[in-house]
C-alpha cells in the first residue's frame, strides 16, 4: 500500500478521480490518532499529530479562518457568556474552562474552515476509507491476538482497533458504518467489513447506537409501533444474554434508572460504566434541581463532581472519581455543564440538522454523523477527541448546503412556471 492511496478517491465507476489535500488528510487522519499520537503533558492528553497539525494551520491561516463565513463564532460566544457567567455564580475555579476554551476554538475553527473550503462530501468519503482500513487493521489485531501477538489491543479478543476501548472505536467507525449501510451498493466491502469489525468489539455501545440510528432513519408511526417493541426485546431478552458483561450493564443501569441507588456503595460486584453513569448524571441533575439552568460552565463538571460528593460515603467507592473530567457522556456533559437551556440547543441543533432534510446524499451525511452524537450519548465526553469537531463540521456544512441547494432549486422552479394570461392575472 503506498502513500498515495490513502488520499485518492474513485468513484464506484472508477471514471472520476478525486485526491485529497494533504490538509484534507490530515484532517480526516487526527479522527483517528486518539491512542497512537496521546501522550500524557502537564495534565493534559496531548494528541501529538491531531493536536500540531491544527495548531499550526491555524497560524498560517487565521484571517482566512475568523473571516470564513462559517467561522462558529456564535457557539464561541455563548459558551464563553454562560461559561463565564457561571463560574462567577457558582465560585468556580477558570482553570477547566481554559483547559477547555482554548482547544475548542482552535480544533473546531479548523475544522469547520477546512470541510468548508473543500469538497465536504469528498472529505467525508476520505474519513470512510480511513475507518474501512482502520476495521481491517482491527480484524487483524483481534485475529493476533489469540496467537499472543500484541498490537495496541487492551483484551485478547476484544477489537478496538486504533482507540483506547472498543465503546471508544464504536464513535469512530459508527459514522462510516451507517454511511456504507445506506450506500450499501456502492460499499458492500467497506459495509460487511466494518460491521465484522463493530461485531467483534463485543459492545454493547456501538450495537445500540447503530439500531437507535437506523430506527431514527425509518421513523414513521407504524415503524414506532414496530420498532420500539422489537428493540426492547434486542436488548433486554436478546443482548442482555449476550455475555455476562452486557448483562451486568443492562441489568444494573435499569436497578439505578428504577430508584435502586446503592450501585454507588458497593465495591466490587458493580459495573463500572453503570456507576460512571449514575454518579455522572447525579452532579447534572444537582445542577438543575438548584435552579442553575445554565449549568456550571464549560469545564466545570470535574469541579462540581468533587463538590457534590464531598461528604458522600461514595468517596470509598472504588469508581469515585471515574470519568469526572468528562461527565461520562457528552450529553451528560452538556446538561451539567450548560444546563437545561443547553441541553435543548444541543437536541434541536442535533436534530434539525437531520429531520428537515430529504432522503438523499444529505440526509445520509447527516445521519451518519448523527450516530456518532448518539454514541457518544452512552460514554465519552470528550468536545475535542475521537472525530467530534470533524463530524459537528460535516453536519453543519452539509446542512448549510443543503439549504443553498433547496433554495435554488425552489428558485429554478417559480423561473420556469409559465406566467399567466394577462387576462388571468389578478387585478390590484
Amino acid at each position: 500500500m503506498t502513500l498515495a492511496y490513502l488520499h485518492i478517491l474513485r468513484s464506484p465507476d472508477k471514471k472520476k478521480v478525486y485526491v485529497a489535500s494533504l490538509a484534507e488528510t490530515l484532517l480526516v487522519l487526527s479522527v483517528f490518532t486518539k491512542e497512537i499520537g496521546s501522550r500524557r503533558i502537564f495534565g493534559i492528553d496531548f494528541d501529538f499529530i491531531a493536536y500540531p497539525f491544527a495548531i499550526l494551520f491555524l497560524l498560517f491561516h487565521v484571517k482566512d479562518i475568523i473571516l470564513s463565513e462559517t467561522f462558529p463564532w456564535k457557539i464561541y460566544v455563548y459558551l464563553a457568556i454562560t461559561s463565564l457567567f457561571s463560574i462567577l455564580f457558582l465560585q468556580l475555579s477558570y482553570d477547566g474552562f481554559l483547559k477547555q476554551f482554548l482547544p475548542i476554538i482552535i480544533i473546531f475553527s479548523v475544522n469547520f474552515f477546512i470541510a468548508t473550503k473543500y469538497n465536504w462530501r469528498m472529505l467525508f468519503r476520505l474519513y470512510v476509507k480511513f475507518a474501512y482500513l482502520s476495521a481491517i487493521f482491527g480484524i487483524i489485531q483481534v485475529i493476533a491476538s489469540y496467537a499472543g501477538i500484541n498490537l495496541l489491543n487492551r483484551q485478547a479478543g476484544r477489537l478496538d482497533s486504533i482507540a483506547y476501548e472498543p465503546s471508544h472505536y464504536a464513535a469512530i467507525l459508527m459514522p462510516a458504518l451507517v454511511f456504507t449501510f445506506f450506500h450499501f451498493k456502492q460499499y458492500k466491502l467497506y459495509f460487511f467489513t466494518m460491521l465484522a469489525a463493530l461485531v467483534l468489539t463485543f459492545n454493547l455501545t456501538g450495537y445500540l447506537a447503530f439500531l437507535v440510528v437506523i430506527s431514527i432513519a425509518y421513523i414513521n408511526p407504524l415503524y414506532i409501533m414496530i420498532s420500539i417493541p422489537v428493540l426492547y426485546y434486542i436488548v433486554f431478552h436478546v443482548l442482555v444474554n449476550f455475555n455476562e458483561n452486557f448483562n451486568s450493564r443492562i441489568i444494573e443501569t435499569q436497578q439505578v434508572f428504577s430508584g435502586d441507588v446503592n450501585v454507588l456503595t458497593r465495591q466490587a460486584v458493580t459495573n463500572g460504566t453503570t456507576v460512571s453513569l449514575y454518579s455522572n448524571l447525579m452532579v447534572a441533575e444537582e445542577n438543575l434541581k438548584n435552579g442553575n439552568v445554565i449549568g456550571s460552565g464549560l469545564g466545570g463538571h470535574e469541579e462540581m463532581y468533587y463538590r457534590y460528593f464531598e461528604n458522600s460515603s461514595f468517596r470509598y467507592s472504588w469508581f469515585y472519581g471515574l470519568n469526572a473530567p468528562s461527565g461520562h457522556s457528552l450529553t451528560i456533559r452538556i446538561f451539567s455543564e450548560f444546563g437545561l437551556l443547553g441541553l435543548i440547543l444541543y437536541v434541536a441543533t442535533l436534530a434539525r440538522k437531520v429531520i428537515l432534510l430529504d432522503n438523499g446524499i444529505y440526509r445520509s451525511i447527516s445521519l451518519a454523523c448523527l450516530s456518532h452524537f448518539v454514541c457518544k450519548s452512552f460514554k465519552l465526553g470528550g468536545f475535542i477527541d475521537y472525530g467530534t469537531p470533524f463530524f459537528l463540521a460535516i453536519l453543519f456544512i452539509n446542512f448549510r448546503h443543503y439549504k443553498k441547494t433547496t433554495a435554488k432549486s425552489k428558485l429554478n422552479n417559480a423561473r420556469k412556471k409559465p406566467a399567466l394570461p394577462l387576462s388571468l392575472q389578478p387585478v390590484a
